[in-house]
């Protein structure tokens, strides 16, 4: 970064005085940092990028984006789940992969009104607005009604009766409010399951998504599809060290150097098949950018499939090739943010003649035509895998060319429950015990893959503690998203100041080798 663009940046009235004096302070040595081997001409530095789903906190995702790229960090492929959709497919749509483009998605969450996503019955907007403004709010209700309710029940007891009649009906008055109680909750119920077990309808979130991919030229899968997948030299970027043999060269000169420098914990048999598969690799010798790629992905979870689903990789599984020249992007995200019963569940019928989908089932799903489910009905993805960082490992890796980032969300009652609970605080009533297991259940997938691949949590991925602001508060004020944002950008400077990309490239390998088990178990079971 340049002294001049530093300066214009400080003069940035979204940043706070804290992000500010961090930017100042570790401005000289990040700019001095590498980030990555693939740069383009205009030197910017690429990378892959994962961002976790966390509903309103996405303002958070926006200012980690920001921080990264006024370093000049670019994204060759990006992935994310609800908030972490939006994101991704902000980044993939807009503009070319050179240009920055926190600015431009800072303006557009900063303008959406989140509220207005809010779409469903006004009673719902009213009621989740009260408990939202007041953490206190339900437990307030509850005392207040159990104080009504023992009134009305003493209130028999206390007023004498002259008549017999007057008596039974004093004894009745303590029935009414149950009356009214299920009155509500029978109109909720049927009012869910009118909207397809769903309090808002996400019909505005659609067209407001849609109407910015529009004013971006990308109103179709297809032309978002053309306009950011490319691969190999199309992607018009160059090697570090140059784009004849050095990768080659380097490559093999580093492996060679891993297995200097861990010689007692190679499997020397292991190590001479995969040395010598790797000096026979023509197609690195030849092209430094063999296998590269660029690439968008969103995750959402169809329920009816029981699958995790990863658009648009896995699209024609819905969506016939015609159909996907026709429909907005805006689908894909919709169908990632679908929060279980606050959004209605996105639904696709699918055509099981087309001969794309019925492919498609037959290789993902291994499935004949006549079995093809007649709908996908979509949840947020966040469900099964909120933080998709696993789609863009390799075990088959010949050297690292670029890094993966990943930013993850949390607050401090996150923080707070991860330092673990006694028996009795897990076990104190059915519905606390219910909640520990939805936890656990809850991004399983991903848990299972980062406690197997410690690496990542060592190298790539930063939290951004959100504080104490709820991830549903759809009635959040500006001020409140430029604190995320602000959350975010001090949490990007941090992990840019921290980031070793010669550390990351060597210990990615020793990673790789040991899935190969070159680097014997036994012997280095903190690798990876």
């Amino acid at each position: 970064m340049k002294p001049e663009t530093l300066n214009q940046i400080l003069e940035e009235n979204v940043l706070s005085k804290e992000s500010k004096e961090k930017l100042s302070s570790l401005y000289a040595n990040i700019s001095a940092k590498e980030f990555s081997d693939l740069l383009d001409e205009q030197g910017n530095q690429y990378v892959e990028f994962v961002q976790e789903g966390g509903g309103v906190w996405g303002s958070a995702l926006v200012g980690y984006l920001y921080g990264l790229e006024i370093f000049g960090i670019r994204f060759l492929k990006v992935a994310g789940t609800s908030a972490g959709a939006i994101n991704t497919m902000l980044i993939a749509a807009y503009k070319t992969k050179e240009e920055a483009k926190s600015e431009v998605i800072k303006d557009i969450l900063f303008n959406w009104n989140f509220s207005d996503f809010m779409d469903g019955k006004s009673y719902v907007k009213t009621t989740i607005h009260s408990i939202l403004n007041n953490k206190n709010f339900i437990k307030i209700n509850a005392i207040i009604a159990a104080i009504l309710m023992l009134i009305l029940v003493i209130a028999p007891f206390a007023v004498s009766s002259e008549t017999t009649l007057r008596a039974k009906l004093l004894f009745l008055i303590p029935i009414i409010p149950i009356i009214i109680a299920f009155l509500y909750f029978r109109k909720l119920y049927n009012d869910l399951k009118k909207a397809n077990s769903g309090l808002n309808p996400g019909n505005t979130f659609m067209t407001q998504m849609k109407d910015v991919l529009d004013s971006f030229g990308i109103r179709t899968v297809a032309a978002l599809n053309e306009k950011f997948a490319k691969q190999g030299k199309d992607l018009n970027l160059n090697y570090r060290y140059g784009n004849g043999n050095q990768y080659y060269d380097i490559a093999l000169k580093s492996i060679e150097e891993i297995r200097t420098n861990n010689k007692e914990h190679i499997d020397e048999i292991r190590y001479k098949i995969f040395y010598e598969g790797a000096v026979n690799n023509e197609y690195y010798k030849k092209d430094p950018f063999y296998s590269l790629k660029s690439e968008y992905t969103v995750i959402t979870t169809d329920i009816n499939a029981k699958i995790k689903v990863e658009l648009p990789t896995m699209a024609n599984l819905y969506w016939s090739e015609e159909e996907l020249k026709h429909i907005s992007p805006a689908e894909f995200v919709r169908a990632s943010m679908s929060v279980p019963f606050f959004f209605e569940p996105f639904q696709k019928q699918i055509n099981k003649n087309d001969t794309s989908v019925k492919y498609a089932w037959k290789f993902w799903m291994n499935t004949r035509q006549e079995d093809i489910n007649p709908v996908g009905v979509f949840i947020d993805g966040g469900s099964i895998s909120n933080f998709p960082i696993d789609l863009f490992h390799s075990t088959d890796i010949f050297y690292p060319r670029m890094p993966l980032f990943g930013v993850q969300l949390t607050s401090d009652s996150d923080i707070l429950s991860e330092k673990g609970k006694t028996s009795e605080q897990i076990l104190k009533s059915p519905l606390s015990f219910a909640g520990n297991i939805i936890s656990t259940l809850k991004g399983f997938n991903d848990k299972t893959f980062l406690t197997k691949h410690t690496f990542y949590h060592l190298f790539s991925i930063q939290t951004v503690n959100c504080g104490t602001s709820s991830w549903l508060n759809f009635f959040m004020k500006k001020e409140e998203k430029e604190e995320l944002f602000n959350r975010g950008f001090v949490a990007a400077l941090d992990f840019l100041n921290n980031f070793d990309w010669q550390k990351y490239k060597c210990e990615r390998m020793m990673l790789s080798m040991k899935e190969k088990k070159i680097l014997k178990e036994e012997d280095t079971k903190t690798v990876g």
